[in-house]
């Protein structure tokens, strides 16, 4: 006989505190959880960055109180629309969590997603639960199936993944070129007398945080930048979410010293089946001498063999990582609604937009790819020089404004914002019409 499950929602900061050793046994026991679904990670997210968030974490018990699911969710109101969505998913740009879901107990998955569907049922404040970035492989697609309302999913982003193997093996996967840039990379470091020093927990896993940070801003100085990156909280995060990831050993620093200096540095998360490259940083010198995603694909293949996990994680598949991946997996967003007049809207508005952009990184793939013609890379090489160019050092100052200010002028008036804001407007205007039009006397 199926056992019923009890559901409660926590909706404070001290009860996320709390919940921390619950939290991290039901970790330990998901075979699908990934670190980013570990309180160590979620929790260094939330403490930055809740400002425009309510907290909303779902948990499911069985009789005996043991927590066998969790549903990591946040409230976000916009002109009095209420959208769910995944705790550490930044709304309106930014950096959001990679691979994000939800948590359920192995040999509970059925029941878990069951009675999240029902307690999602039962919890008002929202029209909307958007979920996004879920691999195939994800513990919400359960839930997603449980769902008995208007559901939809949508292709959303690509993921590069490489089985582990050894570093020759890897090396062997590329072009005679590139095999023996890479091999060259290594012998330079090796001449260079540069060390790798995994940095340790505690103090140690802080200080290599802020390292890692100014080394990430000092790489991407003069081209193209998130700004939040820039900020601050960003740091504190970071620092913050080494900390906590470094002292439960499912992350860590590594770096790359010359002499007494870090040129370049690596924030890796790991635990199960999984490593991910997460950021890198390198200063404009190691930039120059060495290939430093080189060095980053080294150091999390050498961590992926003595963890004896099957795959790697490189993100995004753009630029040159391209050539160092097996296979481009695909994540989706999973959209509930809690009626179809949002719903229908909100789902349309997000199919166009994702769409587009899972258009634009297929294209983005097959030009960064070994196979496409010299004249393609050479045009998609002067394309992004071009583009970053209004970011660099010799760029003209008022080059720099005008391009702030298109961006931010796009991103507030531009096509789909303009598109989002009157559909959204439409389907209120709709949803009054339809509940004055029921509460007329008959």
């Amino acid at each position: 006989m199926r056992q019923l499950l009890h559901t409660g929602v926590l909706r404070g900061t001290s009860d996320f505190i709390s919940l921390e050793a619950e939290w991290n046994e039901l970790y330990e026991n998901c075979p699908r959880a990934t670190p980013f679904q570990s309180w160590a990670w979620l929790y260094s997210w939330w403490e930055y960055y809740n400002r425009g968030y309510g907290l909303r974490l779902i948990m499911v018990r069985d009789r005996d109180g043991l927590l066998v699911g969790l549903l990591p969710l946040m409230v976000r109101r916009q002109l009095g629309f209420g959208r769910l969505i995944l705790l550490g998913d930044l709304v309106g740009g930014g950096l959001s969590t990679p691979y994000k879901d939800i948590l359920a107990r192995e040999g509970w998955e059925e029941e878990v997603a069951e009675a999240g569907a029902r307690a999602l049922r039962e919890l008002g404040g929202w029209w909307v639960a958007d979920l996004r970035e879920l691999l195939p492989q994800a513990a919400a697609w359960d839930l997603f199936r449980k769902w008995d309302g208007p559901r939809t999913s949508i292709s959303s982003t690509n993921n590069l993944f490489t089985y582990a193997k050894s570093w020759e093996e890897l090396l062997r996967s590329l072009s005679a070129k590139a095999r023996k840039s890479a091999r060259n990379t290594l012998r330079r470091l090796e001449k260079d007398g540069v060390r790798y020093v995994p940095a340790g927990p505690g103090e140690d896993a802080e200080r290599a945080a802020r390292r890692l940070v100014a080394l990430h801003r000092e790489l991407w100085r003069g081209r193209r930048i998130e700004a939040e990156i820039l900020t601050a909280r960003h740091e504190a995060f970071v620092v913050a979410a080494a900390r906590r990831t470094t002292a439960r050993g499912i992350g860590r620093i590594s770096e790359f010293r010359r002499d007494d200096t870090v040129i370049v540095s690596q924030f890796l998360l790991f635990d199960k089946d999984f490593v991910d490259t997460y950021a890198i940083g390198a200063s404009q010198e190691a930039r120059r001498r060495y290939q430093f995603n080189t060095l980053g694909n080294w150091d999390a293949m050498n961590v992926a063999r003595e963890r004896d996990v099957a795959h790697v994680s490189f993100g995004d598949p753009a630029g040159d990582k391209v050539r160092w991946g097996d296979e481009v997996i695909p994540s989706h967003r999973a959209i509930l609604g809690r009626n179809s007049a949002f719903w229908i809207t909100y789902a349309a508005y997000h199919a166009l937009c994702d769409g587009y952009y899972s258009l634009r990184s297929e294209a983005s793939l097959y030009a960064h790819s070994e196979h496409a013609p010299w004249w393609l890379k050479r045009a998609t090489s002067t394309y992004y020089a071009l583009q970053s160019y209004a970011y660099s050092e010799d760029a003209p100052r008022w080059l720099k404004r005008a391009t702030d200010r298109y961006w931010a002028l796009r991103h507030e008036y531009g096509y789909w914002a303009l598109r989002y804001k009157y559909e959204l407007s439409r389907a209120r205007r709709e949803t009054r019409r339809s509940s004055n039009a029921s509460r007329r006397p008959r």
